[in-house]
């Protein structure tokens, strides 16, 4: 009978546990659904397009030395690496065969100018012979035949023809001293000698260079533009520069712009300027990078962030854990970012990651950006 009632009370204890139980999970409410995102604050900043070239270093100025006649090489006063000033000494030709150019030139000059001034002599005789003629033949002393010969031995137009060979021997000696003067060689320009291609005792082609002088101070970048760009540069410009063989990341400015489309490459050529550290070389690659359509105090979100709409550009706002579509207008696209020029204020939550999961009035947390 004991047993009886230990086995009905233990029973009556478990129906009473599960209609608790059962009237516990009734009573709790089930959990809200949300979806995760990231937000970023709209804030005020510059915009531009960030535009991304290679070129080459040069030297800020070069000069390829050639001689204007072929010769023997006598002399040589330079080797690769001296550094030369304008006007310094670079090499001297054989000026022998020069001279004696110079001496025939002088002579056939001289000649020609002795020629002009026994001729001029002869001619003024002549006129005043004709003045006597014409009035001998006025008077009828002598003939129409001998007055006319009189007038044609006094005419200039031999005189005119003998000046202009004068003019042609006169130009020929001063070539020739010219010559003679151009056997010393001499730095166009101050730098440092990077080439010699002349020996003592060789013949120096007036086909090419003899020496190479650069000036390694003062280096330029060189690069090409398309025309899309080249109307967004000005000179003095500023540019990043990075050369990693050299060490360098600097910043350097434009100095030039070309007017014109080179007609190998369709592109224009801008040039940038920079001192040397020592270690660049003519050759090397640059890594040169130039800010454009510069805009300041703009608001922006990041690209990914506008999405479209049947035809409008909206974003996503998120409020107190709703986010709210709005719609937008959008001025410069970076690439990264764009440009609010409306429908957004500064401060706002801007969902810029879990946007393409939502609607207007999706319930969400946050999870990064706050």
């Amino acid at each position: 009978m004991k047993k009886r009632l230990g086995t009905v009370l233990l029973m009556s204890l478990l129906v009473v546990a599960i209609t608790a139980c059962s009237t516990n999970q009734t009573a709790e409410e089930p959990e809200q659904s949300f979806i995760a995102v990231e937000i970023e604050i709209l804030q005020r900043s510059q915009l531009y397009i960030e535009n991304n070239f290679t070129g080459r270093v040069n030297p800020g100025n070069d000069a390829y030395v050639l001689p204007t006649f072929i010769a023997k090489v006598e002399e040589v006063y330079v080797s690769v690496g001296d550094l030369v000033k304008k006007d310094d000494a670079l090499f001297k030709l054989d000026n022998s065969n020069i001279q004696n150019q110079v001496d025939q030139a002088n002579a056939a000059y001289q000649a020609a100018l002795a020629n002009l001034a026994m001729t001029t002599e002869q001619i003024n005789a002549a006129k005043d012979a004709l003045i006597r003629t014409k009035s001998l033949y006025e008077a009828g002393v002598v003939s129409k035949a001998q007055y006319d010969q009189a007038e044609l031995a006094a005419s200039e137009k031999p005189l005119n023809t003998i000046a202009k060979g004068v003019e042609q021997a006169r130009l020929a000696y001063r070539q020739a001293v010219d010559a003679l003067d151009n056997t010393l060689i001499k730095a166009p320009i101050e730098g440092t000698v990077t080439s010699v291609d002349v020996k003592e005792g060789q013949i120096a082609l007036n086909s090419q260079p003899a020496i190479v002088i650069m000036d390694l101070d003062q280096m330029t970048v060189k690069i090409n533009v398309t025309e899309g760009i080249v109307n967004n540069l000005f000179v003095g410009q500023s540019v990043e520069l990075k050369i990693d063989s050299a060490d360098i990341e600097m910043k350097a400015e434009i100095i030039s712009i070309g007017n014109t489309v080179d007609p190998l490459t369709n592109l224009f050529n801008v040039e940038i300027s920079l001192e040397n550290n020592g270690f660049l070389k003519a050759g090397m690659f640059a890594q040169v990078t130039i800010n454009t359509d510069i805009r300041e105090d703009r608001l922006s979100v990041p690209g990914n962030a506008v999405l479209e709409k049947s035809g409008v550009s909206i974003v996503y706002v998120e409020v107190d854990g709703i986010a709210h579509e709005k719609n937008i207008t959008t001025g410069l696209d970076t690439g990264q970012r764009v440009e609010i020029i409306s429908g957004l204020e500064e401060g706002q939550r801007i969902i810029i990651k879990g946007q393409n999961y939502i609607s207007d009035g999706s319930i969400v947390k946050v999870v990064r950006g706050e």
